[in-house]
């Protein structure tokens, strides 16, 4: 006898409704008591909470505390005024060194003539600096690498800038482009 698919359908629903009550049987239907996750092996004991003195006393200081503020207000987000800030800066004694003082830096170096313009000769070779002396009318012609007064090397020739070494001092130093006066 040839079974229908909605006759097959039934036998397989009656099958998974009998294996679903006896899953649950096996692991709800028992009548023994349920253990949790939330008991442990031993048996209970409650904590000794007869001495609220501690907490008392605790909660009474806490109660007894005022709140003494330092100019800021703490329910403003961001920082506080430039006015309190000089307020506060001011009431803190500035820090006054102990000991020896070591002595104070050299000088930086000092290039005594009139970064007044640059050049290449010829065209694509080494970048020169026209340097004309302070007192005098007498112009220097330098490259990069050339030392200038016996102790004064020219580290780079830029644009706008003329950097340079004291050799004998180790500092180091600028001179910014001049215009030539009109003569």
């Amino acid at each position: 006898m040839a079974q229908t698919k909605q006759q097959k359908e039934l036998i397989v629903l009656g099958v998974l409704v009998v294996l679903a009550a006896s899953l649950w049987y096996v692991y709800y239907g028992r009548s023994e008591k349920a253990s949790s996750g939330l008991t442990s092996a031993g048996g209970y004991t409650p904590i000794n909470a007869q001495d609220y003195i501690v907490l008392i006393n605790g909660l009474e200081k806490a109660q007894k505390t005022e709140y003494k503020s330092s100019g800021r207000n703490i329910f403003v987000i961001g920082p506080m005024p430039v006015e309190q800030q000089a307020q506060q800066v001011a009431m803190k004694a500035p820090y006054r060194p102990q000991g020896p003082m070591p002595p104070p830096p050299p000088p930086p170096a000092q290039l005594p003539m009139i970064f007044f313009g640059y050049g290449m000769l010829p065209a694509g070779g080494p970048r020169q600096a026209f340097l004309k002396e302070e007192s005098g009318d007498e112009v220097h012609i330098v490259s990069e690498g050339d030392v200038l007064l016996n102790h004064i090397r020219i580290v780079r020739i830029g644009n706008e800038r003329l950097d340079f070494e004291d050799i004998n001092t180790g500092q180091k130093g600028s001179k910014a482009l001049e215009a030539a006066p009109v003569a």
